[in-house]
């Protein structure tokens, strides 16, 4: 839930500064759905890397970063995992 997200948002604050892009990232992975691993390669893959590769530039076109203010879709993936790891586990 959001009330529990305090934590996770709280090391994103203390990892990423507030100017860096990065926070951002971080923290909406501390509200996604799912377990870890679902987290990380679902939600952060689609949060980072641009899904559909261009036809002109190829394949390696899907590994331009996505995430605006980050110089590569590894830094947006690299905090989202942060997040990944810091939010609360679920409760079923």
């Amino acid at each position: 839930s959001i009330l529990d997200s305090g934590e996770c948002y709280k090391s994103c604050n203390e990892t990423f500064g507030m100017t860096d892009a990065r926070r951002l990232y971080c923290k909406k992975a501390c509200d996604s759905d799912g377990d870890l691993a679902e987290c990380k390669n679902d939600f952060c893959s689609t949060l980072c890397v641009k899904s559909a590769p261009n036809e002109d530039l190829g394949s390696w076109s899907k590994w331009f970063a996505r995430a605006p203010g980050t110089d590569t879709s590894v830094d947006c993936l690299e905090a989202c995992f942060h997040g990944c790891k810091m939010k609360p586990e679920e409760d079923d």
